[in-house]
């Protein structure tokens, strides 16, 4: 409205750039728990698929010792990758979780001042209605005058 000028206005700004910023930054961090998910579901993958193809050297008869020793240690590799990937992924929710937290408090703290902004919009309305009314009232007084 013209002529309206919110006297909080900067800080407006700055709690909307904050909440932009904590939007950004929650995207960041369940992108970075997605990515860490995609790299669990593959270490997962390569576990399943180098515990089948040593069963099927197991069943295949011509057991060579050094094969199977390979598979075992590839496998207690892979295990204790999926072991460390499990507290990377944990580390990953305990970050997304704290980013949203962050977020819905900057969306708080902005939401207070718009709500600010709104009410101090509607007190600049209302004075100028009744400094409106008081000019009607003073126009209409005066003629009534002249005419008397």
């Amino acid at each position: 409205m013209k002529g309206f000028k919110f006297k909080l206005q900067s800080i407006l700004e700055i709690r909307e750039k904050k909440f932009e910023d904590s939007q950004l930054a929650f995207a960041i961090a369940k992108n970075r728990l997605h990515q860490e998910n995609l790299i669990m579901s593959n270490l997962i993958k390569t576990h399943d698929e180098t515990v089948f193809s040593l069963e099927n050297v197991l069943k295949s008869g011509g057991i060579d010792k050094t094969i199977i020793f390979i598979h075992q240690n590839y496998i207690l590799k892979i295990k204790e990758g999926i072991k460390k990937q499990k507290e990377i992924i944990k580390a990953a929710e305990k970050e997304v979780e704290e980013k949203n937290r962050l977020m819905l408090e900057a969306l708080k703290e902005k939401k207070i001042m718009e709500k600010l902004k709104e009410r101090a919009l509607e007190e600049f309305k209302s004075t100028i209605e009744k400094h409106e009314m008081l000019q009607i009232d003073e126009i209409s007084t005066n003629r009534h005058r002249k005419v008397l």
